[in-house]
């Protein structure tokens, strides 16, 4: 049976489970539910009750269950293992776009992005004062402020500390053994942190303080 959810019915996205992660099975549909499958059990989740279903290593799912969940307002994310890689998402058209018409919003207006941009950094380094600062001031802040936070924590875990080596577009590549697990630690929260930021409908180019690249705001939220 044919079912299409009115935007009315679906339940907020703050009154959802933020996500659900699955892993080596089948999903298909239930009637208004998504049935997980596998040699061990059959779990059924009602489709709307989710924001987001990440889809890791050994998953199928059908065309009917796709269609449920974009009805539902529900985005789906094709992720590595325990989602620290992001690959790609689809969400439906039952999905309010109020949010990525905010977002949209406070980056094209400077003094409204600067002010984001203030926020973000306060809640990385409480206690600054950045109510006048600059975006220039504010990046700068920031490249110091990592810097010596390295710079403690080698000093409490005795681990030698030389700085940070990377090269783009080959993150393992450069850099000593210490470069490169921090290079794949940094990939594993920007795979966690793209799969947030489009399950929440938001875009992961539209950045306050990073900007020019297709996963700018998702560096944001990572870096917070």
């Amino acid at each position: 049976m044919w079912w299409l959810a009115d935007p009315k019915d679906l339940h907020r996205i703050s009154d959802r489970l933020s996500s659900v992660y699955v892993d080596r099975c089948h999903i298909d549909r239930d009637d208004n539910a998504v049935v997980l499958v596998n040699r061990e059990r059959t779990i059924r989740v009602p489709a709307a009750m989710v924001a987001t279903l990440l889809l890791g290593p050994g998953t199928r799912i059908t065309n009917a269950a796709v269609r449920l969940l974009a009805d539902s307002g529900t985005a789906i994310c094709w992720v590595g293992e325990y989602g620290v890689r992001f690959y790609a998402s689809g969400l439906g058209p039952s999905r309010s776009g109020e949010l990525l018409l905010r977002q949209a919003y406070l980056v094209t207006r400077t003094k409204e992005r600067l002010a984001v941009a203030r926020r973000m950094f306060g809640m990385r380094f409480p206690g600054e004062d950045v109510s006048t600062a600059t975006m220039q001031q504010l990046r700068g802040r920031e490249g110091a402020r990592v810097k010596k936070i390295y710079r403690e924590q080698s000093a409490r875990t005795g681990v030698a500390w030389d700085g940070r080596t990377y090269k783009p577009g080959q993150p393992f590549e450069a850099g000593d053994d210490i470069n490169r697990l921090l290079s794949a630690a940094h990939s594993c929260l920007y795979g966690i942190s793209h799969a947030a930021v489009v399950g929440l409908g938001a875009s992961p180019a539209l950045g306050f303080i990073h900007t020019g690249g297709a996963t700018s705001f998702v560096l944001d939220i990572a870096d917070l």
